[in-house]
């Protein structure tokens, strides 16, 4: 007894610390200090019209753009308390001061301060913690008074004491704490709208809010709501208690059901009008801090100031998420229901959730991979072995080893087949009856049966086929080749798809074909490249991507309807991602720290809304530029482009981008920005738009970049220019150079010429220079004759003179004889002919030889003519002995030795 008592002791203890309450919750995701990069305080939060998220933050303005955080401050360490988007204008409020930003033509957010609009107003350190638009006109509101900025001036309406105000049938109300409702007049005057007495308990007003005619009313503890007639109490009992004890903060109304109360203690509670149903999220669901400073509502999704960061939770998502918080659940790889019961298999052994609250059941701790239900009975298959669920209690089936999974025959609904770590078991549901099928002796993870084939697949190794004979025993097994023919089968997975065998093999798919008795490619899923099968309903498959691990429903028609990437991805179970159908539009997956549900009617309804990009700034590294569609850079401010872009009211969705122009780009935008680095020239269209919807409705931003300085019009002008100048240079430079060459060729005739008439004229020249000197040499020797025969004459005269009896006649006639051989004439008329013929021999002879005599200079003369002794000697009138006399006097003169030959020395160097 004792021992049964404390086994019942243990079990209470287990099931106490394993069991505890959680309800569905939709996506919560938290902005942390550090992912802002601003202080933890937050007071006011607003939404502009593109979606765009405005923050009154402790540091100053935070902008969230869908993707990235800006924090812009004021001049000074104010903390902004209020923000409010009216148009195109963000107003703010902070301590003594406000003003509104604006975006300019370039997509930067400027502040223009409204204080000096102030300066005839006296402020007592106020600060200004609300804002509103009435008409056109911006009402500021601080604990001390009200003021009204009418686009330009600002004046203060009233000296009043308030905690909150709003608009009401196009009239300004305010809450003056005990001393009940104004409302301003047409005259700009407050008065008395609900009286303070109308308001049960005198209850100090919190909050005010509006929803189409009616008023809502907070206090600390109720809620009270005027419909233009009369006042009464809204929400249940619930709701007030939860206010009382919460405290309420702000009232935001986000549909005609839904209301939303932020509190200071608890976080927000979210009314259910129809219902009159309150959940509460806090720190316990999923937020940062419990106290909550701001609200407001974009497109289903609550945005919430806190004191401690900014959450959005998405009230209208398709999916709500179970989470264990305490991390004993584990990662969960299964679920199954049954009845009311939710069956969770983990890794840390199986849970059953009902009612909001999870248990692990008795001795089912452990890993677990699947959970099957056949013929109303629930299997598990566990690291111990195979098991059924059945009331609430783990029963063993087969525990010699753990399994993978549990298939069942297709030809016999009492036959089951146990995939399991050592081979495959047969279960026979008629007797609970497990026998073990001889010679599959590996581990088995998977199963596809066809009458008496089975393909089975190894965790790691690769495919087998196995035929069974029959009596249920392995007639053949064999290893299947690689599928594509060179690489390893490895971690395959198997199908049964519309009768067929499929397989998924490394990134491809795969179909057995039974008459060729191969796998042969699934032409079907050849578009699924990369996506391995979850689920299938209805021709309808359900697909995870083994690069990205997006899940996706896809159709052989091409649709796509894709799960929220950023809410889903990073808590999937990578590698082992399940989904299980409910029904045709409830869909659950498993996560590494619960489960979540899917509402497919609501994800399509999602998946259609229009939520586009938004192109903020257009920049370089130095310069930011305006975001009008088509403006021209310059190629020197184009080397660095940068696009920023925005997507508010996404899910989470990647942003693709597509350039079309000199250069074609595609790819995935990161981050929000897209860098265009080294474009050509030439004008180029940016198409922006979320992933997987193919550039249908593309956000399109067009620029264009101007050619470099070297290739712009004017210099292709000049260019121009300089080309036909320097044709008209090389024409210029031909033409003279012809021109020149026409003058050499002219210069070369000319020169041509006149060498050939030179040589002409020297050819005539030389002719009468040898006639010349024929005739000299002829004239010469008809003289030497003449000489020489009047020399002989003379001598014989000489002989004979005693025989002439006239001696004075012989004496006359030997004179004559001697002045006609001595003829000075004769002289001057070979010296002159001589001249001719040999041009200033006797001035070069005289210049070296000064010395030289008359006689000597004929002797000279007579020698260049190459006369011999004999042949000067009557020339000279003297005898041959004479001439030879004379030759060496002159050799002496000439200081020449005896060795050179005076005539060959005056007929070469003279």
């Amino acid at each position: 007894m004792r021992s049964i008592f404390n086994k019942t002791l243990i079990f209470i203890a287990l099931v106490v610390q394993f069991s505890y309450s959680q309800e569905f919750v939709p996506p919560i995701q938290n902005y942390s200090p550090n992912q802002y990069n601003a202080a933890s305080q937050n007071w006011d939060i607003s939404v502009g019209e593109n979606g765009f998220i405005y923050v009154a933050n402790n540091q100053g303005l935070l902008l969230f753009d869908g993707i990235n955080w800006e924090l812009h401050k004021l001049n000074g360490p104010s903390i902004i308390r209020s923000v409010y988007v009216a148009g195109d204008r963000i107003y703010t409020g902070s301590y003594q001061e406000i003003g509104y930003w604006e975006f300019d033509n370039k997509g930067q957010l400027n502040y223009t301060s409204l204080s000096p609009l102030l300066k005839n107003i006296k402020m007592e350190s106020e600060e200004f913690w609300d804002i509103l638009e009435i008409s056109g006109k911006i009402y500021f509101r601080s604990f001390g008074a009200v003021y009204q900025y009418d686009g330009k001036e600002i004046k203060k309406i009233s000296k009043i004491v308030s905690t909150s105000f709003a608009k009401y049938n196009e009239k300004l109300v305010v809450a003056q704490r005990r001393n009940g409702i104004s409302f301003l007049d047409e005259n700009g005057n407050f008065k008395s709208f609900i009286n303070s007495s109308i308001i049960p308990e005198n209850s100090v007003v919190v909050d005010l809010s509006t929803y189409k005619d009616q008023l809502f009313i907070g206090t600390r503890n109720n809620i009270f709501v005027f419909d233009g007639k009369g006042i009464k109490k809204f929400g249940s009992t619930e709701l007030s208690n939860q206010l009382s004890k919460f405290e309420l903060n702000h009232i935001l109304h986000v549909s005609d059901n839904q209301v939303v109360f932020g509190t200071v203690k608890n976080g927000i509670i979210v009314y259910d009008v129809k219902q009159q149903t309150s959940k509460v999220f806090n720190r316990g669901s999923g937020l940062q801090n419990n106290t909550v400073l701001g609200m407001a509502n974009d497109s289903g999704k609550l945005w919430l100031a806190l004191d401690r960061g900014i959450d959005v939770i998405d009230l209208d998502s398709p999916i709500n998420f179970y989470t264990d918080a305490s991390g004993e659940l584990g990662a969960v790889y299964d679920l199954a229901e049954e009845g009311e019961n939710i069956y969770l298999a983990s890794n840390t052994g199986i849970y059953n959730f009902k009612n909001g609250k999870l248990h692990q059941l008795e001795n089912a701790e452990g890993h677990t991979w699947n959970l099957e239900m056949f013929e109303n009975k629930l299997f598990a298959n566990h690291n111990t072995g195979t098991y059924q669920i059945e009331n609430g209690q783990f029963v063993p089936i087969d525990t010699r080893t753990g399994s993978f999974d549990i298939v069942k025959n297709p030809s016999d609904p009492n036959e089951l087949f146990i995939c399991h770590y050592t081979g495959i078991s047969r279960l026979d549901l008629s007797n609970n009856q497990v026998e073990e099928i001889d010679s599959v002796n590996f581990p088995v993870k998977q199963l596809v049966v066809q009458g008496n084939e089975m393909w089975a697949a190894h965790p790691y190794e690769g495919l087998y086929h196995i035929i069974l004979n029959k009596e249920k025993s392995v007639k053949e097994i064999r290893k299947l080749p690689p599928l594509d023919g060179e690489t390893k089968n490895y971690k395959p997975r198997l199908y049964a798809i519309n009768s067929q065998v499929v397989s998924f093999v490394n990134g491809k798919w795969y179909k057995y074909n039974p008459f060729d008795k191969k796998f042969e490619a699934f032409e079907e899923f050849e578009s699924f490249g990369n996506q391995r099968l979850l689920t299938e309903s209805d021709s309808n498959y359900f697909f995870v991507n083994e690069n990205n691990h997006q899940i996706y429903l896809a159709g052989l028609d091409g649709e796509k309807l894709l799960l929220p990437d950023s809410e889903i991805n990073s808590r999937l179970v990578k590698a082992n991602e399940n989904l299980i159908k409910e029904n045709d539009s409830t869909l659950y997956v498993t996560l590494n720290d619960g489960f979540a549900r899917i509402n497919l009617s609501v994800l399509a309804r999602s998946e259609k809304e229009n939520n586009m990009p938004i192109i903020r700034q257009f920049k370089n590294d130095d310069s930011l530029f305006t975001l009008e569609s088509g403006d021209k850079l310059s190629f020197k401010d184009s080397r660095n482009l940068q696009l920023l872009a925005g997507f508010p009211n996404s899910k989470g969705e990647t942003l693709e981008y597509k350039i079309v122009g000199e250069d074609s780009l595609r790819g995935k935008v990161e981050n929000g920005i897209l860098n265009l680095r080294n474009l050509n020239s030439g004008s180029y269209e940016v198409l922006l738009d979320k992933a997987g919807n193919n550039f249908n409705q593309p956000v399109t931003f067009e620029f264009a970049i101007a050619p470099p300085w070297y290739l712009s019009n004017m210099m292709i002008v000049m260019y121009v220019l300089i080309f036909l100048a320097g044709v008209g240079l090389i024409i210029w430079f031909n033409k003279k150079k012809l021109q020149k060459h026409q003058l050499q060729l002219e210069e070369k005739f000319e020169s041509e010429h006149k060498e050939r008439l030179e040589k002409l004229e020297k050819q005539q020249l030389m002719h009468e220079i040898d006639v010349k000197r024929k005739e000299l040499a002829n004239t010469t020797m008809m003289a030497a004759k003449k000489n020489e025969v009047l020399m002989e004459i003379q001598s014989e005269l000489n002989r004979d003179k005693v025989k002439f009896s006239n001696e004075y006649r012989l004496k006359h006639i030997m004179n004559k004889i001697n002045r006609a051989v001595k003829n000075k004439d004769e002289w001057k008329v070979f010296e002159t002919n001589f001249n001719e013929v040999h041009e200033d021999f006797f001035k070069e002879i005289l210049e070296r030889y000064p010395n030289l005599t008359n006689k000597d200079l004929k002797l000279c003369s007579y020698l260049k003519m190459n006369l011999s002794s004999k042949e000067i000697a009557p020339l000279m009138g003297i005898s041959v002995r004479g001439v030879e006399v004379h030759r060496y006097r002159l050799r002496k003169k000439m200081e020449l030795d005896s060795k050179t030959n005076l005539t060959k020395f005056l007929i070469k160097k003279f």
